[in-house]
């Protein structure tokens, strides 16, 4: 079943009836958890249900299911998350702890979002994993040079302010907020740590954690206005998706609270000029922002392998990489950035002041390629830029 390239993870040796289908469903899940996947797809064919993971960003060939089999784990898969089994024609979206199985015989519950979708072939469903990355819980763990989570870790400690983490889907953004809210944790306990999320990726002791829903009463908009009431001093707010989060985030830096959110932009630059075309006044963005950390997530290079024993590497699974780490570039809003920020500059002007500042990602990525932890072909994947530009700025 696995072509050259997929993932090479051996099919289970107990062979499932068709009435074991919670079996079936149970052995999929936690082999998808063994192998480390972040999703898990089950998507329907012409003939016979994949099953697909996602691990290390990349989406790979896992599994398939015989298609008399595929609407009862559909229906499995539903129950699971306490959706309606009978609606086939409408997406539905819930979610379940699920008892991930250890060696030792613990049971630690994983958090699961389990998301469906008709189409002409059937309903689809999408499993996210939030589980708990203890290797990933703190700003020195993930994979940032020590003067970048240093500095990020001084920011955090800051009374108040804005500190934007951006990037694109999947770069790791919530993450590197988590550590930071571990970091405040870990050295001021005495502050309220309120977070805003959509949906609450993993629980995280003394902080207040709300899951809002965007789309119905329990929005950004109304917990934000109501939680000022609530004594707050530190808000995570999950992502800035329009104007009106964008503002209520402002008001809230410029009133004495520390504000840690996200924002879809490519680099610190963009994310100015994406403040700025949401109506936010040029003289409060200069006030409230602090830092801006723009982030991408690059596959580490597997060292158990070779190019004649790649298909049968255990580690890497015959992908050439094994695990990922971050690289990000730092934007701190100084008093120079601030004058420029005034005089409606372009992204041009605004990442050539960066640039001064310090590395942007593609020399941060050259540095990774440099020290043999990443590739030039995985830094062209994931930047977008040629094999030559990047050997030529980790010069």
């Amino acid at each position: 079943m696995f072509a050259s390239g997929v993932i090479a993870i051996a099919r289970a040796t107990r062979q499932h009836e068709a009435h074991d289908v919670t079996a079936l469903v149970d052995d999929l899940l936690a082999r998808g958890l063994t192998a480390g996947a972040t999703d898990l797809h089950f998507e329907p064919t012409g003939g016979e249900m994949l099953v697909r993971l996602r691990i290390d960003g990349q989406l790979l060939d896992f599994e398939t299911v015989p298609k008399r089999l595929s609407e009862n784990v559909l229906s499995r898969l539903k129950v699971l998350a306490s959706l309606l089994t009978y609606r086939v024609d409408i997406p539905q979206e819930g979610s379940v702890q699920w008892p991930e199985a250890h060696g030792d015989g613990q049971q630690e519950p994983v958090d699961l979002r389990i998301a469906t979708f008709p189409t002409i072939r059937g309903e689809r469903a999408v499993v996210r994993v939030f589980g708990h990355r203890s290797d990933l819980n703190a700003l020195d763990r993930l994979g940032l040079p020590p003067e970048q989570w240093s500095a990020l870790g001084q920011a955090v400690m800051r009374p108040d302010g804005l500190i934007v983490v951006t990037g694109p889907a999947g770069s790791g953004k919530t993450t590197t907020q988590y550590a930071m809210i571990r970091h405040l944790a870990a050295n001021a306990s005495e502050r309220s740590v309120i977070t805003l999320e959509d949906p609450v990726e993993q629980r995280i002791d003394r902080v207040t954690q709300i899951q809002i829903n965007p789309y119905g009463e329990l929005d950004y908009e109304r917990c934000m206005r109501s939680l000022l009431r609530q004594d707050p001093q530190v808000i995570l707010i999950g992502e800035v998706r329009d104007s009106r989060t964008a503002g209520i985030a402002i008001e809230a830096a410029l009133t004495g609270h520390l504000i840690l959110t996200t924002m879809h932009s490519a680099d610190p630059a963009e994310t100015i000029l994406r403040f700025l075309d949401m109506g936010i006044a040029p003289y409060q963005l200069v006030s409230a922002l602090t830092m801006v950390c723009s982030q991408r997530l690059l596959r580490r290079t597997c060292h158990e392998c070779d190019l004649d024993s790649r298909a049968a590497c255990q580690r890497c699974l015959g992908t050439g990489y094994s695990g990922r780490t971050a690289v990000a570039q730092l934007a701190r809003i100084d008093e120079p950035t601030r004058r420029l920020m005034l005089q409606s500059p372009t992204t041009t002007q605004l990442r050539a002041r960066f640039k001064k500042q310090g590395p942007d990602l593609l020399e941060c990525a050259g540095l990774l390629v440099t020290g043999g932890i990443t590739d030039e072909a995985e830094v062209a994947r994931v930047l977008g830029s040629g094999v030559p530009e990047i050997e030529e700025r980790a010069r």
